[in-house]
């Protein structure tokens, strides 16, 4: 693409967003964002919508003839409805069964026989759940509110989503919208509590983007203090410390926080950065990178599932089961 090229198709976004700013319908939230986003490509471009000449297309006319709309829905007939409803129900069956890939097959069926229920893609997000797949809940919940905005279970079924995620924050946004479409939904209003109390306690992250549990830990295995906690995990995180190549990991890293590592001469470790080179120094000086932090989370991680994984399988079902019992309403249950 040519620098004109580039500059007349830059002009054409941004006249499309100085247009959007003045549609009905945009909220300020939404203007504000693009605003930023025009103002960014205009300082990045230098090109404003005069740059756009007058014979050119408008750049939503040439979208909407090269990608037109998908056709609607045909609209089902009672025979479709119940062969979708019959899988939705076979899907209900294994849920309460816990076979959770057995009940997405059949959510899958019902939802290619009817792709605009958004009680399917609701039903199948537990499912997904289920599995400890909550990036697919995540999406199918959304699918779901796509289809039907007032579907308060799909704003209650994310928020236990993002609880067993331990996302607190985004776990309350979603109760407090089911609870907007549902004031009276006692379990809405339990979860949300529980998910409040358990955002008081849990520890604030060590760096910006740290994840809250073990680095290198299965998922579903919840926060760090689920291990603290435990003696078992305590007593072996012990004795793989005591692993010289662990050591030596622990070492680096608490050296690269400003302080001689753990055991050594601080007078040593003065001399030699005097006699060393200057690009040394420098190294020696550099604060511990995340990956460093990572590595050594996933190696700790590593070793005691080799050390006892009968014990990191006990503490999963245990931290699984307490999520459970957390989730006291019916919206963690399929809808029949």
């Amino acid at each position: 693409m040519s620098p004109d090229d580039c500059k007349r198709l830059v002009a054409a976004i941004v006249e499309f967003l100085e247009n959007e700013l003045k549609r009905d319908g945009v909220t300020p939230d939404m203007a504000e964002s693009i605003d930023v986003a025009r103002q960014c490509l205009y300082m990045a471009y230098a090109t404003t919508p005069e740059d756009v000449p007058s014979t050119q297309k408008k750049l939503i006319d040439i979208f909407v003839e090269a990608c037109p709309a998908p056709p609607p829905a045909k609209e089902l007939n009672d025979e479709e409805k119940a062969v979708a409803e019959k899988f939705k129900q076979e899907g209900n069956g294994h849920m309460r069964e816990e076979r959770y890939e057995e009940a997405i097959s059949c959510y899958d069926k019902a939802i290619a026989v009817d792709s605009c229920n958004a009680v399917y893609y609701c039903n199948r997000a537990a499912a997904h759940t289920g599995r400890q797949k909550f990036d697919l809940s995540l999406r199918d919940c959304k699918k779901a509110l796509e289809i039907d905005p007032q579907y308060s279970k799909a704003y209650s079924r994310m928020g236990l989503t993002y609880s067993k995620m331990e996302i607190y924050d985004e776990a309350i946004k979603c109760y407090e919208k089911a609870l907007e479409l549902d004031p009276n939904n006692e379990g809405y209003k339990k979860n949300m509590e529980i998910a409040q109390e358990k955002q008081k306690t849990q520890a604030p992250a060590g760096m910006p983007g740290m994840p809250s549990g073990m680095p290198g830990m299965p998922p579903g295995m919840g926060g760090i203090g689920n291990f603290l906690n435990n003696p078992m995990f305590m007593n072996m995180a012990k004795q793989v410390m005591e692993n010289p190549q662990m050591q030596q990991m622990a070492m680096n890293l608490m050296g690269g926080l400003g302080g001689p590592p753990p055991g050594s001469d601080a007078g040593s470790s003065s001399q030699s950065v005097e006699s060393g080179s200057g690009e040394a120094a420098a190294n020696a000086a550099q604060p511990p990178q995340f990956s460093d932090i990572m590595q050594m989370g996933q190696q700790f991680a590593q070793q005691i599932s080799e050390t006892n994984p009968e014990l990191v399988e006990q503490l999963r079902q245990q931290v699984q089961n307490s999520n459970t019992s957390n989730n006291t309403d019916s919206s963690d249950q399929p809808q029949s």
